[in-house]
């Protein structure tokens, strides 16, 4: 099912975090792509509901600070990226940082398109997105 939980595996104690209880997101989904970039945490699109609801194109954030010390104080909560979403709805999708970039790309839509071949470019310093024009994905359709 969808979760909107986030679950702290502390390496150091091999232990799962309990307490405090982190934040929850504002939109349960599955099948999103997650990545950590410097102090922030990412859920990007996903699916939400049952197999009849909606794929997304939000993007929410979490600052979990270098020593998570904002989520063991209860300060941290999750909100929607300010520079806005993807241009498709998409689950499955993948994420991986390159500098001070994030770049989003795969996975599945209900926008017609059944595999994306666009490549989103998550800028993490101008808090912006945009579609890479000059590259995308040999697959899709």
């Amino acid at each position: 099912g969808n979760l909107n939980t986030l679950q702290i595996y502390d390496v150091s104690s091999g232990q799962w975090m309990s307490s405090p209880t982190p934040p929850t997101m504002q939109t349960a989904r599955r099948e999103l792509a997650c990545i950590a970039h410097e102090d922030i945490l990412y859920a990007i699109g996903g699916w939400a509901g049952a197999y009849d609801a909606a794929y997304l194109s939000s993007i929410e954030t979490l600052f979990i600070g270098n020593d998570l010390a904002e989520i063991e104080n209860g300060i941290a909560q999750w909100s929607d990226f300010e520079g806005g979403g993807l241009t498709v709805d998409v689950y499955g999708v993948r994420a991986v940082a390159y500098g001070p970039l994030i770049l989003i790309a795969g996975g599945h839509s209900e926008s017609g398109v059944k595999f994306p071949t666009v490549i989103h470019i998550l800028d993490t310093q101008s808090k912006s997105i945009s579609v890479d024009a000059d590259n995308s994905l040999i697959y899709g359709t």
